[in-house]
C-alpha cells in the first residue's frame, strides 16, 4: 500500500516540476520571438529615427 501511494506522490510531485521546467523553457522562447518580431518591425519601418527595441537581457 505504501509503494502505491509513494508512487502516486512520485507522479504529482514529477508532474509539477516538469510543469514548471517547460513553462520557464516556453517564456524564454516567447522572449526570442516577440525580439525577433520587433526586430524584423524595425527593418520594415520608413523612419530611421523611430525605435521600437528594448534591450531584453
Amino acid at each position: 500500500m505504501s509503494e502505491l501511494l509513494f508512487f502516486i506522490l512520485g507522479l504529482i510531485i514529477g508532474g509539477l516540476v516538469m510543469t514548471t521546467l517547460m513553462c520557464c523553457l516556453q517564456i524564454n522562447r516567447i522572449d526570442d520571438l516577440e525580439r525577433q518580431i520587433v526586430m524584423r518591425d524595425n527593418m520594415e519601418s520608413d523612419d530611421p529615427e523611430e525605435i521600437k527595441c528594448e534591450a531584453v537581457e
